[in-house]
């Protein structure tokens, strides 16, 4: 399943299309507090002034920035840019000048996955088991610890048949939060044992978004969605990257801007959010047309949510 790292590498893909950075790697193993180290293959562009960026594929990247270089020694300050210092094993990768850094992206993906609109959601199902005359059962929701709002509204609810002759019936129930505790309560009056199962939607789970979470068993995102994140952080490191024009400061022969139009940038990433609103879209109606219209599509849910059968 794909994880934030693979976003991370399809963000790459958007963004640097032909464009490749130099590349080194750590010579033996540094601490987050070391700040020399050794070359493997003595990149060129490894220069007093220029910034690296070291990943590994595991670990969160890290900006590093290039304070003197002797031959494969090289000196640097560490976790610059908002990075944080990680301790790097041998044979880590060292992107040299990379248009956007590992961390930048990073932050970028994190940002679109928490960014995602309400019309696009979890979706996940469990069942209870009503004992006759039972009106109220207490229910574990998939988010409870991950979030306080683990749940947003009831998409379907079915229950067992009155008889085995009959196939499966529309479940009139609703469900409440109490501090904390939700419970399923029943809202029909048939004497009889049943089991209720119940789809609801919810949050996507964005607590914890680490290189190896996975998109679709831990954010919660359907395997559809998740060509989504990379579009909307394409589209945010673009947009940034316009506003290097206006620092004449960093006016110089290693920009290169003459061969790239004023605003090319800016239209580019235009392009990447009329994608991303494109694809948040046909999700939306994919949903939709999966589970029909939510009544809270635009304001939230209010406790209690109810689903009546037709």
């Amino acid at each position: 399943m794909p994880t934030i790292a693979d976003s991370i590498t399809e963000t790459k893909r958007l963004l640097n299309s032909n464009t490749r950075s130099e590349l080194d790697l750590i010579e033996v193993e540094i601490n987050d507090t070391v700040t020399q180290f050794k070359l493997t293959h003595n990149a060129d562009g490894i220069r007093a002034g220029s910034y690296i960026s070291v990943s590994n594929g595991n670990t969160a990247p890290e900006t590093m920035y290039v304070t003197k270089r002797n031959q494969f020694d090289v000196y640097v300050l560490r976790g610059m840019d908002g990075s944080t210092a990680q301790t790097w094993a041998a044979g880590s990768l060292i992107e040299v000048e990379p248009r956007f850094t590992g961390h930048q992206i990073y932050q970028a993906v994190k940002q679109a996955i928490h960014a995602l609109p309400e019309n696009v959601y979890g979706v996940n199902t469990f069942t209870a088991d009503f004992a006759t005359s039972e009106q109220s059962k207490t229910v574990t929701l998939a988010l409870e610890d991950d979030t306080p709002t683990g749940f947003t509204n009831i998409l379907s609810a079915t229950r067992t048949a009155r008889s085995s002759e009959d196939r499966l019936l529309k479940f009139n129930c609703k469900i409440q939060e109490y501090d904390g505790t939700y419970k399923l309560i029943r809202q029909e009056g048939i004497e009889k044992t049943v089991t209720a199962q119940v789809t609801y939607s919810h949050p996507f789970v964005t607590g914890t978004l680490n290189l190896d979470t996975d998109l679709v068993s831990t954010v919660k995102m359907s395997s559809e969605m998740t060509d989504i994140p990379p579009l909307g952080a394409g589209a945010i490191l673009m947009l940034a990257e316009e506003s290097t024009r206006l620092d004449l400061h960093a006016a110089g022969d290693s920009r290169g801007d003459g061969a790239v139009n004023p605003g090319d940038r800016s239209r580019y990433s235009l392009i990447l959010q009329a994608q991303y609103d494109r694809r948040v879209s046909q999700e939306a109606r994919r949903l939709m047309a999966k589970y029909g219209l939510r009544s809270d599509s635009v304001t939230g849910a209010t406790f209690p949510t109810t689903l009546r059968s037709h």
